[in-house]
């Protein structure tokens, strides 16, 4: 509308304006505010829908408080009995990466081949998953999957860095050198002051979360393995310095792509993950060194993500045994800086309820293709000390787990199985997740409101899920349309996307 136009509509209004103290007499016709009883409608209107506009807002609020999440004093619960440091070439993909480690231990495929049935090979696995072969009429799996595949992961291998997703130490982006430390140290004011900077910067540097936990050695892999070298590495004779602190930023994945799963479309957004998150944690340990202070970064190398991640106060632990982010669920990647830097403000553990309405909810592993998670009808819910899925009564097939942590076990085998099978990472778990939803105001609710929700609404709430159109995984209609996703992102109107969710979901 022209400002010419405005000026004359303000002037016949002017025109028609009844003399000084008398107001405007069509406003007040229109209204009905001559007559008493309207009048009085429309105050009871008024001050009811203000009493409920605060109402809301005071509940919106509660709900603001309540996605804060409360002090948890539960975590981590451990059986001191059979609880020990994990030894990193027990981890499924240090295995899969050493022709060495599976030379050493023929037993752990021959008896999983016996009992799955099958001819698996972890090295070869690894080798060949990306080497099937397109199919361009088939969703997912076109070769523009593919290529999406290939460009997410391609920065970490341009970097030297891609077997640090294997848990391999000391690349080039997660270099053990500390030849660049400042000699002058900066100081701040207050602990407060130096957690609020290094958050800031993580922001700046493109994490969604961060957070900082004290150095644990119940949560370091001990002792670590160099896949190059086939080399045992000690914390006390080969890394660089005595780390106090770990810095742990969350790096979020794209809804849209995550939808896709397990296609290799997923696989895109997991390897961007990676690249992203490797690049954030070498930042912040340049950040660190920069100021005077030791630092390493790691991806998934050093030590296990998602306990470090509850101990920063980031999450809870899921059925599927990732980490569960409030207002991004488990669509999201964990790196982590280990410093000798410790004037800060630690973060503690949380609690959402998270965990509790895992117990109840089983969408993951109704919709794992590998049958590796275990449902809730599962001897104690697939929750406790030890592994209680199939098979693992067997000795030795537990290898992999890390026993005597009070959480949810996965067989990451069988899952590990189908990534080689599918040419690429699966995901479904992730997608099918009841917390794994675009960022909308009633997901916040369903969030703020679960701690305080009883286990049968849990289970409701997880029926309802899918129910209103989310967490269908294996569907070509969401792979077709992801690539239409773009649409609108010259605009990017509602701004979605820099958290990970597409505006057009």
């Amino acid at each position: 509308m022209s400002n010419e136009h405005d000026d004359t509509k303000a002037g016949d209004a002017n025109d028609q304006l009844e003399p000084a103290g008398g107001g405007d007499r069509r406003e007040v016709d229109a209204l009905g505010l001559d007559n008493p009883a309207r009048r009085k409608f429309l105050t009871r209107t008024a001050v009811g829908g203000g009493a409920a506009l605060a109402g809301l807002a005071a509940g919106y609020g509660a709900i603001e408080y309540s996605v804060q999440g409360r002090p948890s004093k539960n975590y981590p619960e451990i059986d001191e009995a059979i609880f020990k440091p994990k030894d990193q070439r027990d981890v499924v993909l240090t295995f899969a990466n050493s022709k060495a480690l599976n030379e050493k231990h023929p037993e752990r495929n021959e008896q999983y081949n016996r009992l799955q049935k099958k001819e698996f090979d972890f090295v070869a696995g690894f080798r060949d998953m990306y080497a099937k072969p397109w199919d361009n009429n088939k969703p997912g799996y076109t070769q523009m999957d593919r290529a999406l595949q290939l460009a997410g992961w391609h920065p970490l291998g341009v970097a030297g860095s891609r077997k640090s997703a294997n848990l391999q130490p000391n690349t080039p982006l997660h270099s053990w050198d500390q030849s660049d430390v400042e000699e002058e140290q900066y100081k701040f004011d207050d602990k407060q002051a130096a957690s609020d900077a290094i958050k800031s910067a993580a922001r700046v540097f493109g994490a969604v979360k961060c957070g900082i936990a004290r150095q644990d050695k119940r949560w370091d892999y001990d002792p670590l393995y160099d896949l190059e070298t086939n080399q045992e590495l000690s914390w006390e004779e080969d890394f660089p310095f005595k780390p106090k602190s770990v810095i742990v930023m969350l790096t979020p994945q794209d809804y849209d792509c995550v939808a896709t799963a397990p296609a290799w479309t997923a696989d895109g957004t997991y390897g961007a993950g990676y690249t992203q998150m490797g690049i954030q944690a070498d930042q912040m340990a340049k950040f660190l060194r920069a100021m005077g202070y030791h630092a390493v970064s790691a991806g998934n190398d050093l030590g296990s993500s998602v306990p470090y991640a509850i101990m920063a106060g980031l999450g809870e632990g899921a059925r599927n045994g990732t980490l569960i982010a409030p207002l991004v669920g488990p669509r999201i990647r964990i790196c982590k800086v280990y410093t000798d830097f410790d004037f800060v403000e630690y973060d503690q553990p949380h609690t959402w309820g998270i965990t509790d309405f895992c117990l109840s909810c089983g969408k993951c592993a109704e919709a794992c293709p590998a049958d590796a998670i275990p449902l809730p009808s599962d001897k104690n819910g697939g929750y406790g000390f030890e592994p209680s899925y199939e098979f693992s009564d067997e000795p030795g097939y537990t290898w992999n787990n890390h026993h005597g942590i009070k959480k949810f076990y996965s067989d990451a085998k069988k899952c590990y199985n189908f990534w080689v099978e599918n040419g690429g990472g699966c995901g479904a778990c992730i997608a099918s997740c009841t917390f794994n939803e675009p960022d909308f105001w009633h997901h916040k609710f369903i969030l703020g409101i679960t701690p305080a929700s009883p286990k049968p609404l849990h289970a409701l709430m997880a029926q309802m899920h899918p129910a209103f159109g989310y967490g269908h995984t294996n569907d070509p209609a969401k792979a077709e349309k992801f690539w239409k996703t773009g649409e609108g992102m010259r605009v990017n109107s509602s701004m979605k996307n820099n958290i990970g969710t597409s505006n057009k979901s």
